[in-house]
C-alpha cells in the first residue's frame, strides 16, 4: 500500500452542507455527461485523468482535487462562468466598513 493508498484512506471530515453540494455538483456532471451523449471513458481522456477518478467526482468525492473539477468541467465545455462566486455579504461588510462622509482638513 502506498502513502497515496492510505491518504485516500482516510474519511474526509466536512460539514454536512457541504458534503451535500459535492454529491449534487457530481450528480449535476453526470447528468450533462450523459446529455452530451459522452462516456466517463471519453471525459477522463479529454480531462487528463481516469474513468475511475470520473466515477468519483460522479459521487461527490470529496478527495478528489479541486483541479481535476474544474478539468472535467472544461471538458464538458462548462467551465465559463464556473468561479464567479457573487458575495453579497462580503460587499455589504466592506460598505459598512466605508467612513460614513469624508472630511476636508483646513490647512
Amino acid at each position: 500500500m502506498s502513502l497515496g493508498d492510505i491518504i485516500m484512506a482516510v474519511p474526509i471530515k466536512m460539514p454536512r452542507a457541504a458534503r451535500m453540494e459535492l454529491v449534487t455538483l457530481g450528480e449535476n456532471i453526470r447528468v450533462a455527461r450523459l446529455r452530451r451523449k459522452l462516456t466517463a471513458e471519453i471525459v477522463a481522456q479529454r480531462a487528463g485523468t481516469t474513468r475511475q477518478t470520473i466515477a468519483k467526482i460522479e459521487s461527490g468525492n470529496p478527495a478528489v482535487k479541486i483541479g481535476t473539477y474544474v478539468a472535467v468541467l472544461q471538458a464538458l465545455g462548462l467551465l465559463k462562468g464556473w468561479g464567479d462566486i457573487d458575495d453579497p455579504v462580503g460587499e455589504q461588510m466592506a460598505l459598512d466598513d466605508l467612513p460614513q462622509r469624508a472630511r476636508l482638513k483646513n490647512g
